[in-house]
């Protein structure tokens, strides 16, 4: 029998999209054979992890020195962003018009799903975002958000099928950045979170690797992001921490794809430039997290309580952080705020009673979702 091809196009920022893809590569059976194309941290993380993946120029928001989003550089930077843009489409017709997939899944990507329509291939694209919104405080930002967002639902509809891996509104975490797009509302599916299943077994063993006390409430901070965005954030959370190392587990990750995977421990707090095990997320009591889409679906998949902290003028993490407050799932927390605000939110998580009602609440509503088993689903429909 021959094998499918499926192609995974894959946007890098981050490794949300790079790990949401390979989990789902990952669960289909013998049958398919598969490939990527990513970009920055997504195409370190996918080569880390054993993957064939072409690497492909960078296209995402431009960065202050300090780790933070900056508006006017990107502004600046669009005319660049707009040729690498071109450049993605006539690479992506090359690559796909040679390797002929039988399919094309892609995270976040538009080009390739361009290229799809034309060289009548099914597409399906995988999204969390549709609106570019906007940083300006004035009467015209809305229109504008309405305008990009349009259009790029029109361009996003070249795809056979669009799917949010979010729960259903009311409860749709990313909603600020998907809802009311008329050019994409009759081709959306919500399709639930894409998480792995939790091996008990070893959140047990980890638990014994690492050492930690039983009687202390575990605290796991994953510095997520580009690379830019990461080292201000953690060193001021590392700080921070200091003072509570004895009254909780404290383990940091520093979000590094290619870092060793071995933990060191500064004073009482244990540290690795890569952390290797997918089950912190369970084996924990609170996350303090950067608040990217996917790290947000496996904290409440696995029912816990969070503390975000975006990085500045990220606009999608700024969203889904408010609405995770508003939920009453987590903090959103400023991060120039850190110095004042860290200490007395983890009181709040851990003195606060809402919170673990609240998330234990969505977890049980997680369960009537399988995103990953959907999209195995979809792409069989599409290929066989």
């Amino acid at each position: 029998m021959n094998q499918k091809k499926i192609y995974f196009p894959t946007f890098g920022s981050g490794i949300g999209h790079a790990n949401r893809n390979l989990l789902i590569a990952k669960s289909l059976n013998n049958n398919y054979k598969y490939f990527f194309s990513s970009f920055s941290d997504g195409y370190e993380f996918l080569t880390a992890n054993g993957m064939q993946c072409k690497k492909i120029p960078k296209i995402d928001v431009s960065w202050n020195k300090d780790g933070t989003v900056s508006t006017i550089k990107t502004v600046i930077s669009l005319p660049k962003l707009i040729s690498i843009f071109l450049y993605h489409l006539q690479y992506e017709f090359k690559l796909i018009s040679k390797q002929k997939p039988d399919l094309i899944f892609s995270d976040s990507r538009l080009s390739p799903i361009l290229c799809s329509k034309r060289l009548d291939i099914p597409s399906i694209v995988i999204l969390n975002q549709i609106k570019l919104l906007i940083r300006l405080q004035n009467k015209r930002r809305k229109k504008l958000e309405q305008i990009n967002a349009e259009l790029l639902g029109h361009l996003w509809n070249y795809a056979n099928e669009i799917l949010i891996p979010d729960l259903p509104p009311p409860n749709t975490i990313c909603i600020e950045n998907i809802e009311g797009v008329k050019s994409i509302k009759n081709n959306i599916e919500y399709i639930g979170f894409i998480s792995r299943e939790i091996d008990y077994k070893k959140t047990d063993r980890i638990k014994k690797e690492l050492k930690l006390v039983e009687n202390k409430p575990t605290i796991y901070i994953q510095i997520s992001g580009p690379e830019q965005s990461r080292p201000n954030i953690y060193n001021n959370i590392l700080k921070q921490m200091k003072s509570v190392q004895n009254k909780y587990n404290i383990i940091i990750s520093k979000g590094n794809p290619n870092g060793n995977t071995e933990p060191k421990k500064i004073n009482e707090i244990i540290v690795f430039e890569w952390c290797p095990f997918k089950e912190m997320f369970q084996l924990s009591d609170c996350m303090i997290t950067r608040g990217g889409h996917s790290t947000i679906g496996n904290s409440i998949t696995c029912g816990k309580p969070s503390i975000i902290i975006p990085i500045k003028n990220q606009t999608e993490q700024i969203q889904n952080a408010a609405k995770i407050e508003k939920l009453g799932l987590g903090i959103n927390l400023d991060e120039k705020n850190i110095h004042n605000s860290l200490l007395n939110s983890i009181n709040k998580i851990f003195n606060e009673n809402k919170f673990i009602s609240n998330v234990e609440k969505f977890q049980n509503l997680t369960r009537e979702y399988n995103g990953i088993e959907t999209c195995k689903k979809k792409i069989t429909k599409y290929v066989n």
